[in-house]
């Protein structure tokens, strides 16, 4: 079996990060400050203003630390597991099941990250997405790519290319778009988000396991 980590940037991580952040910014400048008085005197004026500006830059590596430290020891409690003829979300009170021996339903889309200002994601990275539906069970599962990734994939793999509607880019397919939307909506209320090395294990393993999956980005 292997598993897949889903969410390892939850909430909780980030707000923990973030405090980590603040707080090596409030150590450093304390320190800072004790060094300035032993060396120069007291801090006045624009020594303020340097000592606060260090301690932000500084701060950035440790907190950077951390969030790695976190990464690894602070699980979402969410995972997907991947067995032959299997897949697994498992959550943090149940687990969700779907057997790829039988018939399952797929969508594959794709949008471009856009107009974001800051954040973790960069603009120009593309969101891939995956939405598994067997009978009354339903599994959407997401992952963020570079556009060197994202190349790679589709290479692959087709997606969908879901574009703004202002998009002049945007190719008219009817209805189409509405079942994507219906289904990215999904993704943002409950989707699981994987690295993008462990959603090429997950296109690799329902390749190998559903018909035409590698033909078609619906089923």
């Amino acid at each position: 079996m292997t598993e897949l980590h889903a969410d390892r940037y939850h909430g909780g991580l980030r707000i923990a990060a973030l405090a980590s952040w603040a707080v090596g910014v409030a150590i450093i400048y304390l320190l800072g400050q004790l060094i300035w008085n032993l060396v120069v005197g007291p801090v006045v004026g624009g020594g303020i203003l340097v000592l606060g500006v260090a301690a932000v830059f500084l701060a950035q590596p440790l907190a950077l630390w951390a969030e790695k430290q976190l990464l690894t020891l602070w699980p979402s409690g969410r995972a997907v597991q991947l067995e032959t003829g299997k897949l697994t979300l498992r959550e943090k009170s149940a687990s969700v099941r779907l057997d790829l021996g039988q018939k399952v339903n797929y969508w594959r889309w794709r949008f471009e990250v856009r107009n974001r200002r800051g954040g973790r994601v960069p603009n120009g990275h593309f969101c891939f997405a995956l939405r598994l539906v067997q009978g009354d069970t339903a599994v959407s599962l997401y992952a963020f790519l570079s556009p060197d990734q994202a190349r790679a994939t589709v290479a692959r793999y087709p997606f969908y290319d879901l574009r703004p509607s202002a998009d002049k880019n945007k190719a008219t397919l009817g209805g189409r778009d509405a079942i994507y939307l219906s289904a990215e909506r999904e993704r943002w209320d409950s989707g699981a988000e994987l690295d993008p090395s462990d959603f090429g294990r997950l296109l690799a393993h329902l390749g190998a396991h559903l018909p035409d999956f590698s033909a078609s980005p619906n089923s």
